[in-house]
């Protein structure tokens, strides 16, 4: 019997499914960075991701595969962050795609660590082609700094995406956190209980800059979730799994929202008391009480 060819999907499913790395968290990662550049979320070099590393477990990885590695010399970080400081990152790099996350994991990520006081990082790993950690680095040491004290050291990764249904309502909804918040909260029960901290809207100022990082830092203390208007969406998490996931379900309550505006507006949606019932119900599993409720 002849053997039927295997499907170019089929070859694609078997490969991400098999990848592997020596460094676990580039694994991780890598598969990520794939899976959203899949579901559209990433196109060419748009975008970011960052993870702040256990610093005992990296330290031992990278002694045991990589022990001729050298860290390279300070470079003076694009923003001081001192309570950042000694801590390791897996960056994506300036100018790499996530569609070559799986298959270039080297060039796309590098490690970097926090020195001198939080002033500088060096060099640790990857960057094979030479790339720079992303150019939104600034914000990524904000949120970083900011997160990791207001989760108690749990969140760990950020994730930058560009959204379309996301991005699309920072032109038909106003800039404003709670508007927003309300609009996708009302779209599906599970959406209070997944980000009761809401989503917290940045205006619109140049991607790259200390201007956007600074604009950001007074959102990241309220919420993991920001909305940069019109460019995309930020996001804080404790690891690859739970930040595709919070920003899997805002994309599709924004998807559920955008089609409803386009059917002329709803005729009938889940009221604030539904909300509140529904924060009530749940409140064990949520990181917080969704305070945007009250206005």
């Amino acid at each position: 019997m002849p053997i039927k060819p295997v499907s170019h999907r089929a070859d694609k499913e078997r490969f991400v499914n098999t990848f592997t790395h020596t460094i676990s968290f580039v694994k991780e990662a890598a598969r990520l960075l794939h899976l959203c550049w899949e579901y559209g979320w990433n196109e060419a070099n748009g975008g970011n991701l960052s993870w702040r590393l256990p610093t005992g477990e990296i330290e031992q990885i990278l002694a045991r595969h990589y022990p001729e590695l050298k860290p390279g010399e300070p470079v003076a970080a694009p923003i001081n962050e001192p309570e950042l400081d000694g801590e390791y990152f897996l960056v994506t790099g300036s100018g790499q795609f996530f569609r070559h996350a799986l298959d270039r994991p080297n060039q796309v990520l590098g490690i970097v660590q926090i020195v001198e006081g939080g002033t500088a990082y060096r060099h640790v790993w990857g960057f094979s082609s030479g790339a720079k950690p992303t150019s939104e680095f600034a914000t990524h040491l904000v949120a970083h700094a900011v997160r990791k004290k207001k989760s108690g050291d749990r969140e760990r990764i950020i994730l930058h995406s560009h959204l379309p249904e996301f991005i699309a309502l920072s032109f038909l909804e106003p800039l404003d956190s709670r508007a927003l918040s309300l609009a996708l909260w009302t779209k599906m029960p599970e959406c209070v209980v997944i980000f009761p901290d809401g989503v917290r809207v940045v205006p619109f100022l140049v991607p790259g800059t200390v201007a956007i990082a600074e604009a950001s830092t007074a959102e990241l203390e309220k919420s993991r979730v920001i909305s940069w208007s019109h460019h995309g969406i930020f996001v804080s998490e404790e690891n690859p799994d739970k930040v595709f996931a919070l920003v899997e379900t805002i994309e599709k309550a924004a998807s559920i929202h955008r089609k409803v505006l386009a059917a002329g507006g709803p005729k009938q949606q889940l009221s604030v008391q539904d909300l509140k019932d529904l924060s009530a119900q749940f409140a064990s599993i949520m990181v917080c009480q969704p305070d945007l409720l009250d206005g």
